[in-house]
This record gives C-alpha cells, sequence and structure tokens, in this order.
C-alpha cells in the first residue's frame, strides 16, 4: 500500500519532468560570424533566434490522405535590423541586414522563405583573407 502511495505523490513530478526535457521553443542568444571579401572585413553580430523542441507525434502508418506535419521551432515575430560593414572600397555595398527574432511558436515550416535546418550553436569565425 506505501508504494501505491508513494507513487501516487510522485506521479505529478514524473509528468512534469525536468525542464531541459520538456519540449520547448524559445528564444536564444547567438551570434553570427559575417565576413565580405569585398571589404576585407569580418564581424559578429549578437541577436536573437528561434531554438528548441517542439511536440510532434508521428504515425506508423502513412496515409496518401492525410499528410503528416511536423511542427519546428520557428520565428513568430520578427525585425530585421542592418549593420555597416567597415573597410569597404567605394561602389561596394557596406550594409548588412539580418532577422532579429522577438517571439518563437512552434508551427510548419515554410520552406519557400525559411531555411528549415538546425540551429547550429558552435561558434564560428572568419577565414584569413589572402591578398596577393
Amino acid at each position: 500500500m506505501s508504494v501505491v502511495v508513494l507513487m501516487m505523490l510522485l506521479l505529478p513530478a514524473l509528468l512534469r519532468g525536468a525542464p531541459e526535457c520538456k519540449a520547448s521553443c524559445r528564444l536564444t542568444n547567438i551570434s553570427i560570424t559575417v565576413e565580405s571579401e569585398e571589404c576585407g572585413s569580418c564581424i559578429t553580430i549578437d541577436t536573437t533566434a528561434c531554438y528548441g523542441l517542439c511536440h510532434t507525434q508521428g504515425t506508423n502508418y502513412r496515409n496518401p490522405v492525410v499528410p503528416n506535419v511536423q511542427n519546428t521551432c520557428n520565428f513568430r515575430e520578427w525585425t530585421y535590423e542592418t549593420v555597416q560593414l567597415t573597410g569597404c572600397p567605394a561602389g561596394v555595398d557596406s550594409s548588412f541586414t539580418y532577422p532579429v527574432a522577438l517571439s518563437c511558436e512552434c508551427s510548419q515550416c515554410n520552406t519557400d522563405s525559411t531555411d528549415c535546418g538546425a540551429l547550429s550553436m558552435q561558434p564560428s569565425s572568419c577565414h584569413m583573407f589572402s591578398h596577393y
């Protein structure tokens, strides 16, 4: 009987799980490294993006009539910011525009306008320019 009572007490905690085990789609801080050979410059931009897991449920049977939709963590609202690259010669556009996530949601990724691949959390770096 005491095992049943203990399981009943632990059940809510088990269902909640650890925060890192829950499916969550949220804003995260990222760094984007931008390299311009025309300008001979390399800068790192700190911005926000969407990152995390979304609940999805696969089926054993694929129905050709009903599509199998899997949600991914996507931008819900965003804005664009622009920075100016340094060292650009005359006639070269020195502006670089990038998206900044304001909020996130689990939704079907629109491959017409979005790269739906995984977000790399590895820092990138610029290559050294070779001037001949």
